[in-house]
């Protein structure tokens, strides 16, 4: 037997397993009744309504879950249910301004248990480990923790000799292929129900093209939506030092001219999937210099230690939102517990990168705006 004859009987071998892999995950997650159990459907209900109790419609909506609930079950398996209108609002994050499509929680309570129950079950074994957004487990601190290892793993055979190639993709949700999208529903679903039904959920989208943001089964579809240029450049490239969070990738190259080909090679499989990468944005840094990455500032010195800094201008932003916090506490429109998990999320933020200092700035306005008056 030939290498050759080995190859391909390995190749069909490997084939014939993930053929089967699939049909079991499918036989698995079942028929649309299956999916969308009274017992999961109140499960799920009951976790929209976290951290948003304070909307009165999220209070009539906890109020009614229990025959809400079934009458919702009874739409869906009879295909009478209809999406509510979204309501459109624009959010402004850090200097970007962002359209956002928050759909009504009942619609939430359905996106979220088909989310779950299909997607998850289907979607995340297809994906790359180092794929690092929304996905339970994982998410910003994954992503920076991955991004460390893979540089002290070069810096073990290469030290700091190698270059950094970071890309980010150009309007990567409002210029999502929704064709490709249905394609691949059709490659992972085998039950034609549930393909219908995934299909209908793109179909009933407030925007003509691309994908809104802020609905929970867009954001598992964009996540896996790049699950064939992961494993191209992870398995046949062989490129172990590549990740990416949602629309940020880097990959890890020994040479200026192996960083060079790897971004063309990037750019020719995202063109072909039908997205776009931002040319202003995507770069080749030497690793003997800072990069950023995912909000932080990475630093490989020559002994091999990694620095990291949390973007510059957080601080300002935390300190801005702490003053105007003040405003809609003392007007009632906000509760200290609120405030304080805030300030909190900002401490786990800063806190990996051991910027102490600003912990310590954060803490004091805190303290200074809400506990001193209290105290006294």
């Amino acid at each position: 037997m030939t290498s050759i004859e080995r190859h391909q009987r390995r190749y069909m071998r490997r084939k014939i397993k993930r053929l089967n892999n699939k049909l079991i995950r499918n036989e698995q997650i079942g028929n649309l009744e299956n999916i969308f159990s009274y017992h999961d459907m109140f499960y799920y209900g009951l976790q929209c309504c976290k951290n948003v109790m304070w909307k009165q419609s999220v209070q009539t909506f906890r109020l009614h879950l229990l025959s809400g609930t079934a009458t919702r079950k009874h739409a869906v398996l009879n295909d009478t249910w209809i999406q509510k209108k979204c309501v459109h609002f624009m959010l402004a994050e850090r200097g970007k301004i962002r359209p956002i499509d928050a759909p009504h929680i009942s619609d939430r309570q359905i996106h979220k248990t088909f989310s779950n129950n299909v997607f998850n079950t289907i979607y995340t074994p297809y994906m790359i480990h180092d794929n690092g957004a929304s996905q339970r487990g994982k998410g910003l601190h994954f992503s920076q923790q991955r991004l460390k290892k893979h540089l002290r793993a070069h810096y073990k055979k290469h030290g700091r000799n190698g270059y950094i190639v970071l890309i980010d993709l150009k309007q990567f949700f409002p210029t999502a292929p929704r064709e490709k999208i249905r394609d691949r529903h059709k490659i992972y679903f085998t039950n034609e129900e549930i393909v219908k039904f995934a299909d209908y959920l793109i179909d009933i989208l407030p925007t003509d093209t691309g994908m809104p943001l802020g609905i929970e089964t867009l954001q598992l579809e964009m996540v896996s939506l790049p699950t064939a240029i992961d494993t191209y450049f992870k398995c046949q490239l062989g490129i172990k030092g590549y990740a990416h969070y949602m629309d940020d990738f880097y990959m890890i190259a020994e040479t200026k001219e192996r960083a060079h080909f790897l971004l063309n090679k990037f750019e020719e499989k995202i063109t072909e999937l039908g997205l776009n990468i931002s040319k202003n944005k995507s770069k080749i840094i030497p690793l003997t210099k800072s990069f950023k990455y995912c909000k932080a500032k990475y630093t490989l010195c020559e002994n091999g230690k990694i620095v990291t800094h949390a973007a510059r201008d957080s601080v300002k932003r935390a300190r801005h939102k702490l003053k105007s916090f003040k405003t809609k506490y003392d007007n009632g429109e906000m509760t200290l517990r609120q405030v304080k998990d805030y300030v909190q999320s900002q401490v786990a933020y800063f806190k990996p990168h051991n910027d102490h200092i600003r912990i310590l700035k954060i803490k004091r306005l805190y303290y200074a705006l809400f506990l001193r008056e209290r105290e006294n």
